[in-house]
């Protein structure tokens, strides 16, 4: 019994250490990464497993000018969907497998028309406050589950100042 104790114990203090140490490692890149867009100072950074999918629900002031990047682990692919909260898809950066055939792109909120295959930020102006759920999904390399191998992700959302010049 001793022994199961000490094991959870030392595997408790070990997935914390990770989850500060990926976290931290977020926070150190995202502002070089997200200029000229400032860190909200919000950001989720788990430590995952090639395969894993997390979500991450936002709010977003109208009128604000936003990028969510996301971060960490460039040998992984990974799948992006940002959907508000009727479940209409806003960005996607990959293609569903029946349309491989034709270009992914979208037309964002100024109506620019962007590639999308693998981008891994989404900026945008929302007219109004809206929720988004933001979707990351890491493509699994390995054959066999217990070979997976893990990393940090990072998902950061970023605004740009706005002039306050009077």
């Amino acid at each position: 019994m001793k022994k199961h104790i000490v094991f959870i114990f030392i595997s408790l203090i070990i997935n914390t250490f990770s989850y500060g140490q990926c976290k931290e490692y977020i926070k150190a890149i995202a502002p070089s990464m997200l200029e000229p867009y400032v860190s909200d100072g919000n950001f989720f950074a788990p430590t995952i497993y090639e395969g894993d999918e997390v979500t991450l629900k936002r709010t977003f002031i109208g009128g604000q000018r936003y990028k969510i990047m996301i971060l960490g682990m460039d040998l992984w692919q990974k799948y992006i969907t940002i959907k508000d909260d009727d479940g209409f898809t806003l960005f996607q950066n990959y293609l569903p497998k029946k349309h491989k055939e034709l270009n992914c792109s979208f037309t964002d909120w100024e109506g620019n028309d962007i590639p999308c295959l693998g981008q891994t930020y989404y900026e945008f102006t929302p007219e109004h406050t809206i929720t988004l759920v933001i979707n990351v999904k890491v493509q699994q390399l390995a054959k066999r589950k217990k070979d997976r191998v893990k990393g940090c992700l990072g998902i950061v959302i970023g605004y740009l100042p706005q002039n306050t010049n009077n």
